[in-house]
């Protein structure tokens, strides 16, 4: 089967070709006209050569040997991938049914009023609560990015029972769900059987909680191959680390995953999974298995992980007060992500708020116990910030806490506090995290916390000696 057999490729070039004067007219003329729509509908234009690469991944000779083909672009703006088709595959852009779906009529009226949707079915409707009466053998896009929401912290404009009727549709939706997430499971219901799949997303859904239910989704029902592009392509108006999603829906290929890496113009496969039940998925190095394999143990292994209290919580607290100044003797101030330094504690007060010190046990037990805290970002030139926080102070916003569990299992692990933080703010650890999740977010999760490799005394040492950075 053509689209999962990537570990074979040694090297592709893209293939840019040149697009009518026209068309790139309508594109320049809506990107400026229709800015504010863009961003309330998380929409964001792909670039050309993307578009002709994304449709060369189309398996032709599969769809070659169909009389009845059925091609989808669903949030299709200006249709750039259905005349992406065009450009590439001219013959099956004449065969095939072509549909694109799209929210906004202003888009739509674009496509009317420069008369290229006379091959095209157009329909106004938003796709995640659009009823097809008919399934597909390809869909390809670019669908739009954000959280939906009416707050102004988020970026697509969704109303509170439009919402909750995603919530209700979707079975993958979990926690602060992005919509891209929804769009793929939608897209592959719609798929036939043996039908391909083919988005340009954001990478978050490989290692983020919020895209476990997606994950398991994805394994369950075909083969998934995801070609990381990097944070560069939708620059400047977006700095988000993107990937190719290159879905079959097919029995054969349940729970395997094939990941790849574009880098200058080539394709390099990165490893095939044949067994994934939807877990994070992580890149691999040399190096990374080197280290994974002198550890023997995982940081959720000895270490319970919480979550400082976030910054609604703190406002609605009884025992807390905001002030510029009060009492030390009486009252810690609440610190923050910006009082961790790679093994320092700065105990000033940098967010307003306090509380007394007799009330800490009330905002959280564990801030009365010495304990190790960890920044949530990758800060510090890319460190996993890390510090012994020995005169527990409360905190609040983007600190875990690394509680040490006391099973039987940890009787067997010697390495002190003071020695996890120095591997946890090593060289080691940095290019750890870089090597297996990339560009892909600026912070880390829990469950990556919780995966990352941890030595013992002996192992530190021979990983000091005998790994070479």
């Amino acid at each position: 089967m053509q689209k999962l057999k990537y570990a074979e490729i040694k090297e592709k070039s893209l293939l840019i070709k040149e697009q009518a004067l026209d068309y790139k007219t309508q594109q320049f003329i809506l990107n400026s006209n229709l800015k504010n729509i863009k961003k309330d509908y998380g929409i964001f234009f792909t670039p050309e050569w993307l578009v002709d690469f994304m449709v060369n991944l189309i398996d032709i000779d599969k769809l070659s040997s169909k009389e009845d083909i059925s091609i989808l672009e669903p949030a299709c703006g200006l249709a750039q991938f259905l005349f992406g088709i065009k450009r590439n595959h001219s013959s099956l852009f004449e065969r095939a049914k072509l549909i694109g779906i799209e929210i906004n009529q202003e888009v739509i009226n674009y496509l009317v009023s420069f008369d290229i949707s006379s091959k095209i079915e157009l329909i106004k409707e938003d796709y995640l609560l659009w009823e097809a009466n008919t399934s597909f053998d390809l869909i390809i896009g670019n669908p739009p990015y954000g959280i939906p929401s009416l707050s102004e912290h988020y970026t697509i404009k969704v109303e509170p029972e439009i919402k909750k009727k995603y919530k209700t549709l979707y079975e993958t939706w979990y926690g602060k769900y992005n919509v891209y997430g929804a769009f793929i499971e939608k897209s592959i219901k719609l798929l036939k059987a043996e039908g391909q799949l083919i988005f340009i997303v954001p990478a978050t859904f490989m290692i983020l909680d919020e895209f476990k239910k997606l994950r398991k989704f994805l394994s369950q029902n075909g083969g998934t191959a995801i070609i990381y592009l990097g944070s560069d392509v939708f620059k400047p108006e977006a700095d988000v680390s993107c990937v190719i999603l290159d879905f079959v829906k097919s029995k054969e290929f349940v729970n395997r995953v094939e990941i790849l890496e574009y880098h200058r113009n080539k394709i390099k496969a990165v490893k095939i999974n044949s067994n994934w039940q939807g877990e994070v998925i992580t890149f691999e190095t040399d190096y990374s298995k080197k280290l994974d394999h002198s550890c023997s143990h995982k940081l959720g292994d000895i270490y319970e992980i919480r979550i400082s209290p976030r910054t609604p919580e703190i406002k609605n607290n009884p025992y807390i007060v905001k002030a510029e100044f009060l009492n030390k003797q009486n009252y810690l101030p609440l610190l923050n992500g910006r009082n961790l330094k790679c093994n320092e504690i700065i105990y000033e007060n940098l967010t307003g708020y306090w509380i007394k010190k007799a009330d800490i046990n009330k905002l959280r037990g564990y801030f009365n116990i010495p304990h190790i805290v960890v920044g949530l970002g990758f800060r510090e030139n890319g460190r996993v910030a890390a510090a012994y926080d020995e005169k527990c102070y409360p905190w609040m916003g983007d600190v875990y806490h690394l509680i040490r569990k006391t099973n039987l299992f940890n009787l067997n692990f010697d390495m002190s506090e003071q020695e996890v933080v120095e591997y946890l703010n090593s060289d080691y650890v940095k290019r750890y995290v870089k090597d297996i999740y990339r560009e892909i977010t600026y912070h880390l999760s829990i469950t990556q916390l919780k995966n990352l490799p941890l030595p013992n005394k002996k192992e530190w040492k021979r990983i000091k000696k005998e790994i070479s950075l």
